[in-house]
Formats: C-alpha cells, sequence, structure tokens
C-alpha cells in the first residue's frame, strides 16, 4: 500500500514537481513596478517570517491625499493578503489603491511560497504557516519595519478575503486589540466541518478517497525531501482539486490565466487536505475584542452567508454583517466598485481614526473590477 500511495499508478490528475520560481519572467511583467499617482505611491518591501523572506507592496497616500483628508499625523496602516492559493497580484491592487487613495496607508504581502516571497515547496497552502505569516507582518509593522514616522501602527486594520478573511478573524483574537484596532472579513472562510460536509454531499467517499491518498503521497514525498505532488487549486466538478467549482463560479475564472508573479499556476500541494479539518476561524470568533466588519454573499455555496452570520453572533455588537447579492467569486472581483467599496473605506476611515470620513476617492480609479481570485 505505501508503493502504491508513493506511485499513485492510477492517477494521472496528480502533478509531480516542477513548479519552481520563475524569477526572470518576474523582470518582464510590468504590473509588479513601483506605482506614483497623485494619490498614492507604491513600493515593494520585505520582511521575514520565520526565516523566509516573504514580499509585499506598501501604498503611502500621497502628498496632496494627506492634505485632502487633513491627516496631520502618519497615516493608518490595514494589512492585507490573498485567499486560498492566491497572491497580491491577482486582484488585490483595485482594493488597495483605493484605500489609499481615501487616507490610509496600505500592505499587501505573498504568503511564504507564492509570488514575490521565497519559500519552498512553492505554493504550500498551509493554514498554520499563513497564521504566521500575518502575525509577522503585523509585528514587523508595530517594530517600525516601514521606517519612522510613515504609518502609525497603534492604528493598525486587517483585511482578508475568502480563506483569508477566516486568517484575519484568527490573527484578531490571538494579537488581541492592543495590535488590531478593525478587522475586514469579506465571504471568510470560517469551519472546517461544514467545508468537510460540504465534501461529501458534492465529491462521495471515492472523489475524497483519490484526494486523501494524493495528500498522503504529498506529505510523505516531503517527508523524504522528494519533489513534491500538486493537485488542482480550483476545478471543475469531478476534478481533482482542492477547490470544485460549479459552473457559475468556473465562468468567471480568466482563462487562459494571465502570467502571474513566481510563475503561479493552478496548482498547490495536495498535503494541505491532510490538516485542513484542523482549521475552524469560527471557533476564534468569541475572542475578538475589536470591530469588525464581515461582508458575505447571499449566494456564495463556498463560504456561505449564514456561517458568515454565525461569526457575528459569536463576536457581539463589535461586529456587523454586510451583506451583498453576490456568489462566492463575483464578490471579491465586484468588491472593489465604489458602490461595494465606500462602505468598507468608511468602516476603515472610522475605527483607524485619523482620517477625515468623506465621500468615493477623488478622481475615478483605474481599476474598481477586480480580476477573478484563481487568475
Amino acid at each position: 500500500m505505501g508503493g502504491a500511495v508513493m506511485s499513485l499508478p492510477w492517477e494521472d490528475e496528480v502533478v509531480i514537481g516542477g513548479l519552481e520560481r520563475d524569477v526572470a519572467s518576474d523582470r518582464k511583467l510590468e504590473h509588479l513596478g513601483p506605482l506614483a499617482t497623485s494619490q498614492y505611491v507604491r513600493n515593494t518591501v520585505y520582511f521575514d517570517s520565520h526565516g523566509v523572506r516573504c514580499e509585499a507592496w506598501f501604498y503611502e497616500p500621497s502628498g496632496a491625499t494627506r492634505a485632502r483628508f487633513d491627516l496631520g499625523k502618519p497615516p493608518p496602516i490595514v494589512i492585507m493578503a490573498h485567499g486560498l492559493g492566491s497572491q497580491k497580484d491577482m486582484g488585490l491592487h483595485p482594493y488597495a489603491e483605493q484605500f489609499a487613495a481615501s487616507g490610509l496607508a496600505v500592505l499587501v504581502f505573498d504568503y511564504r511560497s507564492f509570488g514575490g516571497s521565497d519559500g519552498w515547496p512553492r505554493h504550500e497552502v498551509n493554514w498554520r504557516k499563513h497564521l504566521e505569516d500575518w502575525e509577522a507582518a503585523v509585528e514587523w509593522v508595530v517594530a517600525g519595519g516601514l521606517g519612522t514616522g510613515r504609518v502609525d501602527p497603534a492604528r493598525l486594520g486587517l483585511w482578508g478575503v475568502s480563506y483569508s478573511g477566516g486568517h484575519v478573524l484568527a490573527t484578531a483574537a490571538a494579537l488581541g486589540p492592543d495590535r488590531v484596532k478593525a478587522v475586514v472579513a469579506n465571504e471568510p472562510y470560517l469551519q472546517a466541518q461544514a467545508a468537510v460536509a460540504k465534501l461529501l454531499r458534492e465529491r462521495g467517499v471515492v472523489s475524497i478517497a483519490r484526494a486523501m491518498a494524493a495528500a498522503v503521497n504529498d506529505k510523505v514525498r516531503g517527508m523524504l525531501g522528494l519533489p513534491p505532488a500538486y493537485i488542482k487549486l480550483v476545478g471543475r466538478t469531478g476534478e481533482l482539486a482542492l477547490l470544485q467549482l460549479n459552473d457559475e463560479e468556473w465562468a468567471q475564472i480568466q482563462r487562459p490565466a494571465p502570467q502571474r508573479q513566481g510563475g503561479w499556476k493552478n496548482l498547490a500541494t495536495a498535503r494541505m487536505l491532510l490538516g485542513a479539518a484542523a482549521y475552524s476561524p469560527l471557533s476564534a470568533c468569541s475572542g475578538i475584542k475589536c470591530p469588525v466588519l464581515v461582508v458575505a454573499g447571499s449566494r456564495d455555496e463556498i463560504c456561505p452567508l449564514e456561517l458568515a452570520a454565525q461569526a457575528v453572533e459569536r463576536i457581539g455588537p463589535l461586529a456587523t454583517l454586510l451583506e451583498r447579492p453576490h456568489g462566492h467569486l463575483e464578490l471579491h472581483r465586484r468588491g472593489a466598485e465604489p458602490e461595494f467599496i465606500q462602505p468598507v473605506i468608511e468602516f476603515l476611515q472610522k475605527q483607524l481614526g485619523g482620517v477625515v470620513v468623506d465621500s468615493a476617492p477623488a478622481g475615478p480609479m483605474g481599476h474598481t473590477t477586480s480580476v477573478s481570485q484563481f487568475g
């Protein structure tokens, strides 16, 4: 049985190795470079997470934006990262630039093994390591990693989406209100039990057994120092993938996927499935002691509205539920549009303080509709 698991001779949807960080191609990607507009400046910065260098984009309000919002002192800062198997150049810029144009500094980072960050094996989706990266980013900012007087780390907020929507809730509970002053959790992943039940209903025992065999294969390979075993990050119903999408969601995936930093591919280490059942951010919600805005879609079948409502109930009066008429991918893709992002901006401005609440950012932003989360 051990030999069969190691070789998986019947499984043609498992990819063995072959995923390396493509630094050479990154030099040709114009969207990765520094940006300077009349409203904000974006530069690339780096911080350490458990001995591995993580890359981030730092958005800083321009002088004109500071004057418009009468900041008078270093701006608050919002830390952001993406969801399941995704990275900062996959639809986070439209959000970050509007936050920055509204008087908020922003740090958008890549998890270890994704995008511009170091780490091997590439594309390792590991919730424990993700939470370590979130805490490392917060502590780096609090310790003055961005420089003296550029941001006010005493007014720090977190923003996450999907898988990272759960991460920001867990991080806020772990670090407490002395570190985290506000949280925005968009369509958050909340409970492993609900996810497992959904998998069993939709995929059946045989499909789950296929996925777990691939996960064990990958785990053993890691223990032996062999190249990892990858499965698709997202796929259609019936495919071997971490996340199977219905036809409506699948239609929103960019195909072919544009070139992304680090040579991103629609693959993730299969070992993720072995530890996923232990992660339920919902259980941490009662320990959150700062204001939280939970944004959820009424048509979301991946991170359902019902669980979001439970999270708000557990957090108590500090939490607000904002319901959108969207499915999972649509909510992220359209969330940066003016009518949908404005309540989020106002929440962050109000809770982090030091910003004069205003209407939408001056002048149209260049990318108010985000790209698909997985492409």
